[in-house]
């Protein structure tokens, strides 16, 4: 039992500082979002992900200025300075591993891109920063952000809370086949 919980442990370890390493490679470069990004005020954006104010849309072609535990900050082509600072008590991902969410090489909505795998109905709601039944839970990924860790741990559940402002929640069931079944709020 001790020997499997160390291993975890250092599993973990592993991972982070891999996380880390990769996201500090980050610094400097451009790259492009992967999902929709809401605001109220672009320099204080907090990972809990809320829906309100502003969309920073997924495919957005961004330099990333900083990525630390605390925070990720980052700069549009129009010269837009953003900055996501880490909720630890609403999503347990710090700065490193959220920027490997948001960030890739690849624009997401480029010919042959993910955004082109998707169905019409599917685009259509990424492009509006919404979602509905029958979306992929990449789609609604793409469309909504990661969900906050703390109500949903794993994107392997079937139920997603997502929280629209600081009152409101939004709760997204998926089925078996993991497309929305239902959304609640």
């Amino acid at each position: 039992m001790k020997v499997n919980l160390m291993k975890w442990v250092l599993g973990c370890c592993a991972l982070v500082i891999s996380a880390s390493a990769s996201a500090e490679g980050l610094v400097g470069q451009t790259v492009y979002t992967q999902a929709n990004i809401w605001f109220e005020k672009p320099t204080k954006i907090p990972s809990t992900n809320y829906h309100v104010g502003g969309m920073l849309t997924a495919g957005t072609k961004v330099t990333v200025d900083e990525v630390s535990e605390d925070e990720v900050s980052f700069t549009d082509a129009g010269g837009t300075k953003y900055r996501i600072n880490v909720v630890i008590k609403h999503n347990n991902v710090p700065g490193p591993q959220l920027a490997e969410r948001l960030f890739a090489a690849q624009d997401p909505m480029a010919e042959g891109g993910k955004f082109s795998k998707f169905s019409k109905e599917e685009q259509e709601q990424i492009r509006s920063g919404s979602i509905a039944k029958g979306m992929s839970k990449d789609a609604v990924l793409m469309a909504y952000g990661y969900p906050p860790t703390i109500r949903t741990p794993s994107t392997n559940d079937a139920n997603w809370t997502y929280w629209k402002n600081r009152w409101v929640t939004r709760i997204v069931r998926f089925d078996d086949s993991g497309k929305v079944a239902e959304i609640q709020g």
